[in-house]
């Protein structure tokens, strides 16, 4: 197994961030919101992940990071079940995950809530997948 979390799972195009934003599919799960889309596009990971923490929520960047490093770790130790989903269905999924709550939550009650969502994400991928 693999553990790693390169660059090649960051989304970074602009134009998949927008079609992403204006056309993609939510799951919700508080503090976190998942927004995701399925695309044709072959990249070299089953999925590419955007981490979002608002600025009007935390005003101090040190704050943002935190979070962010937070739910990147929690995805890096816990996307194999999400990698093998796809895999075996043969898609290509990205997603953002965008931090909703004004309140900071420590790593294991974000790890907690980041599995939860996950998980509500590849049951909706498998309805999608059999409508």
């Amino acid at each position: 197994m693999n553990f790693s979390f390169g660059k090649e799972y960051k989304l970074c195009s602009h134009n998949l961030i927008d079609s992403l934003f204006k056309e993609g599919k939510k799951v919700k799960e508080y503090p976190l919101t998942i927004i995701y889309s399925p695309t044709g596009l072959d990249f070299s990971t089953s999925f590419q992940i955007l981490i979002s923490v608002p600025k009007r929520l935390f005003k101090k960047a040190h704050d943002r990071n935190y979070i962010k490093r937070c739910i990147r770790e929690v995805v890096r130790k816990n996307k194999q079940e999400l990698e093998t989903q796809l895999e075996s269905n043969n898609k290509k999924l990205i997603f953002a995950v965008v931090y909703t709550s004004k309140e900071q939550l420590t790593f294991s009650q974000l790890e907690q809530k980041l599995v939860k969502a996950i998980g509500k994400l590849t049951i909706q991928i498998n309805q999608n997948d059999k409508n």
